[in-house]
């Protein structure tokens, strides 16, 4: 959480150049990376160099509030910040438009996959990106109180006639890998998930014939995996009952669309 701002705080933005700014940035981002990464830090150090360096005007407090400047500017993008730098309070916003500006310049662009995000696809994406970094990295502070967003979603409205046929059908047995369901559920059945083999989102529809009952982890091999597509023409050759549909629309490469308005 941000925290109020000393003394320090009412020098104005103007005092300090974009020399010393940038130096401070660059400073700050190549400590982040590092606790990021795991590695230890030395901040008190960090500062001393600075201080004999391009920062040789400022005090020791001066440099310290200025990465709590940088801290609050990245806490404000929802990116992490270095755990010793808390945000300051109060910062102007001239002051954190060119840090902002500077940050970009310095890779702020490398640490968008540690946003926090509610979005479900992105959220899966910098999960990837993360586990593709070499080692496992520092432990994240994560996020105590975690922040909630309103979201709008559209909604297909389901037969429950339809799942619960299929559910008794496969009477506890995984349709996909024939394995019994992992564990029974809050409703005392075994837990199993009905999962429409030609997606609702591509107009399959929410019929017997599209529906198969899945342990979780075959439901997530079907949208997560690899030979997800591979699994799903299995699910068709294995249950009797499925029937192959057609995604709408479709749209084929070099197809020739004629206009049926158009009579030449």
């Amino acid at each position: 959480m941000p925290v109020s701002s000393p003394p320090e705080a009412s020098t104005a933005s103007s005092d300090w150049t974009d020399e010393e700014l940038a130096a401070s940035v660059r400073a700050y981002v190549a400590m982040l990376r590092s606790e990021l990464a795991g590695e230890p830090i030395n901040k008190a150090e960090v500062n001393r160099q600075l201080r004999e360096t391009a920062l040789g005007a400022r005090t020791k407090s001066a440099v310290e509030f200025r990465m709590q400047n940088i801290s609050s500017t990245l806490f404000d993008l929802r990116l992490p910040h270095i755990t010793g730098y808390r945000p300051a309070r109060n910062v102007g916003s001239s002051v954190k438009l060119r840090i902002e500006q500077m940050l970009e310049a310095n890779g702020l662009d490398t640490l968008t996959m540690y946003q926090r995000t509610a979005d479900e696809r992105e959220l899966a994406r910098k999960v990837s990106a993360l586990l593709r970094q070499p080692g496992k990295g520092g432990v994240p502070a994560g996020s105590a109180a975690p922040t909630q967003v309103m979201t709008h979603s559209l909604r297909y409205v389901r037969d429950p006639a339809v799942k619960a046929w299929v559910l008794k059908v496969a009477d506890g047995i995984c349709e996909g890998c024939d394995l019994p369901a992992p564990f029974t559920g809050t409703d005392g059945f075994p837990y199993l998930e009905v999962h429409h083999v030609m997606p609702l989102a591509s107009h399959g529809s929410d019929t017997t014939a599209n529906t198969a009952a899945l342990c979780p982890n075959c439901h997530r091999r079907c949208h997560l995996s690899l030979d997800r597509d591979e699994f799903r023409l299995a699910l068709y050759e294995k249950i009797d009952r499925l029937v192959l549909e057609v995604p709408e629309p479709i749209l084929l490469e070099n197809a020739v669309y004629i206009d049926p308005s158009n009579n030449t």
